[in-house]
C-alpha cells in the first residue's frame, strides 16, 4: 500500500480510502457488526483512510470499528449538506459525539452538483461554521466535495480551502460542466496550488464495476491525486481492492459478476408524491412524471442520496 501526503493539509492517508457509503442504510444496509469486522480488516491490512458523510449514516460502523483497533493512527473524511452556520455546527458536533474523536481530520462541505457561484451564497454560514471550527483544533482540515468542474476551479484559487475531493471516472459519468479532459484538467491545477485531492466515484457508483481494474487504473494514473475512495460492503470487494492498491494479480474468477451491480427501486406503495427526491438528486437522475419519481438510468449514479431525502424509504438502492 503507498501512502501519501494530503496536498499541504498535513495529513497522510492511504492511496486506498475506503468508502462507507455502500454499507450504510442507504443502500446495502449491512449489519452493524459486519460492517465493524470489515473495517477492521482493511485497518489490519494497511488502510488509514476512511470517508463517511453525515448523510451516510455510517458513523457507528467506523466507531465500533476504531474501538477495536485503539490507538491505531486514521483519518477519517466527513461531509454535511447543512447551509447555515448552526446546522453545520450540529453536523461537526454529531460527528464528533457519534464516532467517540475529540477532532474530525477533514470535513467538508457536501455540495455534489451546487454551481460554483452559487456555493458560498448558499452555504457561507456552513463554510464559516467549518472555518471556526478548524481554527478551534476540532478540525485538521476543511474543504469541498463536488461534482463540479468550476467548482474545482473556484476552490483552488481559495487559501482557506485545504482539501477537494472531485468527482472524476473515465467515461465522464456524473461529471458536471465539462468533459473528463476538463476535470483533469482542474484537478492538476489544484495540486499544483497545494490542495489536497482524493477522488470519487471512478466506479461511477457502481455502474462501471464490469471494468473495475480498468477504471481504477484510470484514477491511479492522475498525479494529482493523493487517494482514491472506493466504496466497499465485503471481504471480496475488500480483497480485491487491496490487490489492486497493492499492485497484485487478480484472477478472472475473483472478478466474476462485478458487474451486475447495484440498482434503483421504488417501492410504490409506500410513495407519498412528495417530490423530494427528485430535489436532492445529485446528477438530475430523477425526472417527476405520472406523479412520482422517474429513473433517468444513463445520469444515475446509485449513490442513494435521494433515499436519504424521502420519509418514507420508498426508495431502495441495492
Amino acid at each position: 500500500m503507498k501512502y501519501r501526503d494530503l496536498g499541504k493539509s498535513g495529513l497522510h492517508v492511504s492511496e486506498l480510502c475506503f468508502g462507507t457509503l455502500p454499507m450504510g442504510p442507504l443502500q446495502a444496509n449491512i449489519p452493524l457488526e459486519t460492517a465493524a469486522d470489515i473495517l477492521v480488516s482493511a485497518i489490519d491490512q494497511g488502510i488509514t483512510f476512511f470517508d463517511t458523510a453525515q448523510m451516510y449514516r455510517t458513523y457507528p460502523h467506523l466507531r465500533r470499528a476504531m474501538a477495536q483497533r485503539p490507538g491505531t493512527d486514521l483519518v477519517i473524511s466527513s461531509k454535511s449538506t447543512a447551509e447555515d452556520y448552526q446546522t453545520m455546527e450540529q453536523a461537526v458536533q454529531e460527528a464528533l459525539r457519534e464516532l467517540g474523536r475529540d477532532y474530525i481530520d477533514i470535513f467538508l462541505l457536501h455540495a455534489a452538483r451546487v454551481p460554483a457561484a452559487e456555493l458560498f451564497v448558499k452555504r457561507g454560514g456552513a463554510w464559516q461554521c467549518l472555518q471556526d471550527y478548524k481554527q478551534k483544533g476540532y478540525l485538521r482540515a476543511v474543504g469541498v466535495s463536488t461534482h463540479v468542474v468550476q467548482t474545482v476551479e473556484m476552490l483552488t484559487a481559495m487559501p482557506e480551502v485545504d482539501i477537494i475531493f472531485p468527482l472524476i471516472n473515465d467515461v465522464g459519468l456524473g461529471i458536471i460542466g465539462g468533459s473528463v479532459a476538463d476535470m483533469r484538467n482542474a484537478v492538476d491545477h489544484a495540486a499544483a496550488a497545494g490542495k489536497g485531492l482524493f477522488s470519487m466515484k471512478l466506479l461511477g457508483g457502481g455502474n462501471l464495476l464490469a471494468e473495475l481494474p480498468q477504471k481504477i487504473a484510470f484514477g491511479r494514473a492522475i498525479p494529482a491525486f493523493s487517494a482514491h475512495a472506493i466504496g466497499m460492503i465485503s471481504a471480496r470487494e475488500l480483497e480485491i481492492n487491496l490487490r489492486i492498491f497493492n499492485n497484485q494479480p487478480l484472477d478472472a474468477e475473483m472478478l466474476a459478476g462485478l458487474g451486475k451491480g447495484k440498482s434503483w427501486f421504488l417501492f410504490e406503495p409506500l410513495c407519498k408524491h412528495c417530490g423530494k427526491c427528485v430535489k436532492q438528486c445529485p446528477n438530475g437522475a430523477l425526472l417527476w412524471q405520472d406523479n412520482k419519481p422517474n429513473l433517468i438510468r444513463e445520469n444515475c449514479l446509485l449513490c442513494g442520496y435521494c433515499a436519504s431525502d424521502c420519509p418514507e424509504f420508498a426508495i431502495r438502492v441495492k
